[in-house]
């Protein structure tokens, strides 16, 4: 999907009286338009637009690599459509080319200039406390109802899930339930493509705990190439900072074992938020250090500093550094 058709297709959603909204100010206001000849029990179907915009300017020094400096962008808008209150459509489209970065931070897209529908999917409630998802483009960790870590890893290099939610993009069906004690369970059928067999077949299923303070999960990931397992775990002191770690192993069909895992400290105040974290990026076990800033510098816009150590057992360590632009609308 190229950008023209894009907005083509905003325009439609218009003429279709399915209110965008670019803030909450507006939407409170077309939304009492739209609704003031409904009975109570009737609900507006609407649509939130939303969307960020990041700048990444950095390098990679190593001394056994030649040094240059690049600079890469991501787009990423974000339709989310109820139709009822209580569920939500929701359609992701990304661009980016960061296909080739050295840096490879999180926050970096590898789509390529050409706009994608990166994420498909529609949440539905089936009782107050269970909740279904399916959709044709859905990640790993869609549709699970637990919440595993307090520490941003969508920012830098290191993520704890790598093996237990990774099932590509592809197809998913999922069932989650949350209890009002913060106890949750998931059960979710993912492919890696759009061809469902069990060559593509993901299962995943979590138990978790979600409190305001504290939390963790361990999830499962099943399927004919390896089979995952992880643990995850956090705690949010008033004072202190978030404590998170999480440990995966990952057996494939040779009965090799490979482990990643993470621990990392954050702490979220008025004007930035800083984190730092150490754990394995890679299939040999690697470690790596990262820290990052957010910088507040309105409610639209950030800066966020990067820098980050990879240690390679058989060549120089690699030091990373980025400065990353965030624009939210």
């Amino acid at each position: 999907m190229n950008i023209k058709k894009f907005f083509i297709l905003l325009l439609i959603i218009r003429f279709f009286n399915l209110s965008v909204y670019g803030d909450s100010q507006v939407k409170d206001k077309e939304n009492k338009l739209h609704t003031k000849n409904l009975n109570k029990d009737e609900f507006a179907p609407t649509t939130l637009f939303t969307g960020n915009t990041y700048f990444t300017f950095g390098t990679v020094r190593s001394n056994g690599k030649k040094d240059y400096f690049e600079i890469t962008y991501e787009n990423k808008f974000k339709l989310n459509t109820s139709f009822n209150g209580s569920d939500k459509l929701l359609a992701i489209f990304e661009s980016g080319n960061a296909l080739d970065s050295p840096l490879n931070l999180d926050l970096q897209s590898s789509k390529g200039d050409a706009i994608k529908i990166s994420t498909l999917l529609y949440e539905f409630k089936i009782s107050d406390a269970i909740n279904g998802v399916i959709g044709p483009k859905m990640f790993g960790y869609n549709g699970l109802a637990g919440k595993s870590t307090a520490y941003n890893e969508r920012i830098a290099i290191l993520d704890g899930s790598n093996f237990t939610t990774t099932s590509g993009i592809g197809p998913g069906l999922g069932i989650s339930k949350r209890n009002k004690n913060g106890s949750n369970a998931s059960i979710k059928l993912g492919f890696n493509n759009s061809k469902m067999n069990n060559q593509s077949l993901h299962l995943i299923s979590q138990i978790g705990l979600t409190k305001k303070n504290f939390g963790g999960t361990i999830t499962t990931n099943i399927n004919e190439d390896f089979n995952a397992f992880g643990l995850a775990a956090y705690v949010k002191p008033k004072i202190l900072p978030s404590i998170s770690f999480s440990i995966e192993q990952k057996k494939d069909n040779k009965s090799k074992k490979i482990h990643n895992w993470i621990l990392g400290l954050q702490k979220n105040l008025d004007s930035y938020n800083y984190g730092i974290a150490i754990g394995t990026y890679n299939s040999q076990e690697n470690i790596a250090y990262e820290n990052w800033i957010e910088i507040f510098i309105s409610d639209k816009f950030k800066l966020i500093p990067v820098i980050f150590i990879k240690d390679n057992k058989h060549t120089k360590d690699e030091l990373g550094i980025a400065l990353n632009t965030k624009f939210s609308y």
